[in-house]
C-alpha cells in the first residue's frame, strides 16, 4: 500500500486531506501510485498559492501541479489522468528534457 502525504511547502509539515470529498480521490491515488509501483506519493503545497499542490512521486519532486480543487470538489474522474501528466513530467526530468521545461 502506498503512502500517500500532504505536506506544507514552507516548513515540511504534514497536514491532513480532510474534505469530505476527497475520500474518493485519495482512494484512486492510492489504486494509481500501487499500480504504478509507487510506495509514496506527496502533494506539497505551494506557499504563494495555497491552490497549487506540487506532485512527488516516490524520491522525485516534479515540476508539475496539481490544483487542490481536485481534492476538494471530489475531481475523482481526472486524478489519474493528472497523475499520469506527472509520470510523464518524472520521465522528461529522468531524460535530461526537464531544462527545456519552463
Amino acid at each position: 500500500m502506498a503512502d500517500i502525504a500532504f505536506r506544507n511547502e514552507k516548513d515540511g509539515t504534514e497536514y491532513q486531506m480532510t474534505h469530505p470529498k476527497a475520500a474518493r480521490v485519495l482512494d484512486d491515488v492510492q489504486t494509481w501510485a500501487t499500480r504504478n509501483g509507487f510506495e509514496r506519493v506527496v502533494f506539497w503545497r505551494d506557499p504563494e498559492d495555497e491552490h497549487k499542490l506540487w506532485v512527488q512521486l516516490g524520491p522525485d519532486r516534479l515540476n508539475y501541479w496539481i490544483h487542490d480543487n481536485t481534492f476538494t470538489e471530489g475531481k475523482h474522474e481526472t486524478v489519474e489522468m493528472q497523475l499520469d501528466y506527472a509520470r510523464g513530467a518524472q520521465r522528461r526530468s529522468a531524460a535530461g528534457y526537464d531544462k527545456f521545461d519552463k
